[in-house]
């Protein structure tokens, strides 16, 4: 059975398939649109927060890990230091460059995130590849037609989150799995699941699964492929992030014990048993989750690729604790699929007139993609007040006051502000939680929450203080039949 598979993967090396003209001009399009949310929605979450602010102490404070920002603000888990090493080092070039052109320490921000979407464009491109020679031409390019008309992929590849950082080996295993490596699909597999999310292994071993199934794969194999990945990147994980936290860890092992053992993810929220299906994919496909039905129908070999996504998404909606990105590894496997439908469709467009309409439809259905991305991209760049304010901070006193004390309140830091936006060195910021109106007071300045001059947390600061700005913050989304388009987004001071 190892001869057979090797055979084949010398069949692959030799039938593969090269890049057309036209995906060379759609990954141009796809890095430019990925650019473009950066650049509309350049401020972060506060579940980014830990990734982002290590890249910037591993940037800024180099070997002094005793001034990194974990230290103070450890977060509810420990997260591993690798990722945001490998993104610190790539961005240190540029980083460097802008500080010696005397550039804004934002700036930095923004490179970091570049750097990091094109890494995960980048092992996107790869896996396309193994598409292209596993499914072909045709599907590979509808694959990347549908990723860049929909909105939260190639908006969470420039996120620092703990998922993105993951989607790069999971990527990267995909598509040693369709060229038909098993060694490597298990090497690379073990790394995402051991060091970035340990519940990946639901959504990898299913595909580990099947190979096992159909004898693509032996089991001795898995076993001492599995042993030696186990022996590099336990190892690797342990030796990285204990440096870095001061203390023995394994940083997923924490994080799996506190999710699954003590379901402590519930605290934040919890969500029916089918959110996923009903709500998660259809924001996350649009219009494109309609081709996923008719893929097992016309075109077999996808049956393979929903497997493993229906698989994961299943057992983990047995979780209470759901988000959107938690899922979002199966987007690219999902679109693969709906890009098989949509190729079989298009190739079959002058076969009548009702092919043709069809055609017509799947090319609408970009559009309308396109249209739902474009709202949720406005409304996205609405949600980051704290970012807002403490740039209009910076505008309006960076060049008239020297030495200002700023008070960040919880809001601020949960909706933008980051040490890549404390922007001036004579500054002094500070975050720190619960201190009473008194010692508020002593600030030059607050960034605070606060709908209007006279609302409640703002009362005890009018006499000491002046407003000089405010930001405002998306508060939903109204339906109106007068108006085109007929939604309006609306907003409020924050």
């Amino acid at each position: 059975m190892t001869g057979m598979v090797n055979t084949r993967e010398k069949m692959l090396e030799k039938t593969t398939v090269p890049i057309s003209k036209v995906e060379n001009v759609l990954d141009y399009l796809l890095y430019s649109l990925s650019l473009l949310y950066i650049a509309v929605c350049p401020y972060t979450k506060v579940e980014e927060s830990f990734n982002l602010q290590a890249i910037h102490d591993l940037l800024h404070h180099g070997a002094d890990v005793d001034q990194y920002d974990h230290h103070t603000f450890p977060g509810v888990v420990p997260r591993t230091f690798l990722g945001p090493l490998c993104v610190a080092i790539i961005s240190f070039p540029l980083t460097s460059m802008v500080t010696l052109l005397g550039g804004s320490k934002f700036i930095h921000q923004l490179i970091v995130r570049a750097v990091l979407t094109c890494l995960v464009l980048g092992s996107f491109r790869v896996y396309r590849s193994a598409v292209r020679n596993r499914f072909g031409t045709q599907v590979s390019t509808w694959l990347t037609l549908l990723t860049m008309s929909q909105f939260h992929f190639l908006f969470y590849s420039s996120r620092p989150l703990p998922n993105t950082m993951a989607l790069v080996p999971v990527l990267l295993s995909l598509s040693f799995w369709l060229n038909s490596n098993p060694t490597m699909f298990i090497f690379t597999a073990a790394s995402s699941i051991l060091i970035f999310r340990g519940e990946l292994a639901m959504f990898l071993g299913a595909v580990l699964l099947m190979e096992l199934v159909v004898g693509k794969v032996s089991l001795l194999r898995v076993l001492v492929v599995g042993l030696i990945s186990l022996l590099v990147w336990i190892p690797l994980t342990v030796a990285v992030d204990s440096f870095f936290w001061g203390r023995l860890l394994w940083p997923e092992a924490e994080v799996m014990y506190f999710n699954l053992v003590l379901n402590k993810s519930s605290d934040w929220g919890v969500q029916p048993l089918l959110w996923y299906f009903y709500s998660a994919l259809p924001r996350a496909l649009g219009s494109s989750l309609l081709l996923l039905p008719l893929a097992p129908i016309l075109d077999r070999r996808t049956i393979i690729l929903l497997f493993p996504c229906i698989t994961f998404i299943s057992l983990y909606s047995l979780l209470p604790h759901k988000e959107l990105r938690f899922i979002i590894y199966t987007f690219p496997v999902l679109n693969t699929a709906a890009g098989a439908t949509a190729a079989r469709l298009w190739i079959n467009r002058s076969k009548s007139s009702l092919s043709r309409l069809i055609s017509l439809a799947l090319l609408g259905h970009l559009v309308l993609n396109l249209l739902a991305s474009s709202t949720l991209l406005y409304v996205s760049s609405l949600n980051y007040p704290g970012g807002q304010a403490i740039r209009t901070l910076h505008q309006l006193e960076v060049s008239t006051t020297p030495h200002l004390s700023v008070h960040l309140d919880v809001l601020a830091c949960q909706t933008g502000v980051t040490r890549f936006t404390q922007e001036v060195p004579g500054w002094v910021y500070d975050k720190t939680e619960h201190l009473t109106d008194e010692e508020l007071g002593r600030f030059t300045h607050l960034v605070v929450a606060g709908q209007h001059r006279d609302t409640l947390q703002l009362k005890p600061f009018l006499e000491t203080h002046k407003i000089i700005g405010q930001v405002d913050s998306f508060t939903g989304v109204r339906f109106s039949y007068t108006t085109i388009p007929p939604v309006e987004v609306e907003s409020k001071p924050a």
